[in-house]
């Protein structure tokens, strides 16, 4: 499969030509979702493509915060169907990070009631849940266009595995 640079490479180079295609065949472009794909697209490409099963780049990339997806490597064998199905596996990695998320919410929020003023943690992330559910409902073109650069990121990281892999088995054929 190709190293990290030229994942990183790949991931730049599409996303540009995405948002290249978008402007040039849509019949009415919104910078708005077009910059909320990017945006979602470059973030799933750098941190949350497909090997985050490994002791990768993008898993690096976390910081102090690479303990999120620690289950998540636990749970997953590398370049699993899961990991890298070319829809599933960004579509995967968006509800693990959803529900992640809420959770690590969750526990900031009742470890701060514990230290002083009374904040309900799970009344919170509800409202926090239902606050995006209400902004998907009333911007479906930004939430597509946000959930679509995240899953296609992933998409361009598994093809590019794919390709490199079956090329490299078919020039070991010539050999």
């Amino acid at each position: 499969m190709p190293d990290a640079p030229v994942h990183d490479a790949i991931t730049l180079i599409t996303a540009a030509a995405a948002d290249v295609a978008y402007f040039h065949f849509a019949p009415h472009p919104d910078p708005a979702a077009a910059a909320l794909f990017t945006t979602a697209y470059l973030f799933a490409g750098y941190a949350c493509a497909g090997d985050l099963d490994l002791d990768s780049r993008e898993y690096r990339r976390w910081g102090m915060l690479r303990f999120l997806w620690l289950p998540y490597r636990l749970c997953l064998p590398h370049r699993s169907w899961i990991s890298h199905g070319l829809v599933l596996g960004g579509a995967i990695r968006a509800i693990y990070l959803s529900v992640v998320s809420t959770l690590v919410f969750w526990a900031a929020l009742w470890g701060y009631s514990r230290l002083g003023p009374h904040v309900d943690p799970t009344l919170a992330a509800s409202t926090g849940w239902r606050t995006i559910l209400v902004w998907t409902e009333q911007n479906p073109v930004l939430a597509a266009a946000g959930l679509g650069g995240f899953i296609l990121a992933g998409t361009a990281h598994s093809l590019a595995d794919f390709i490199y892999s079956g090329a490299k088995r078919r020039l070991r054929i010539f050999r």
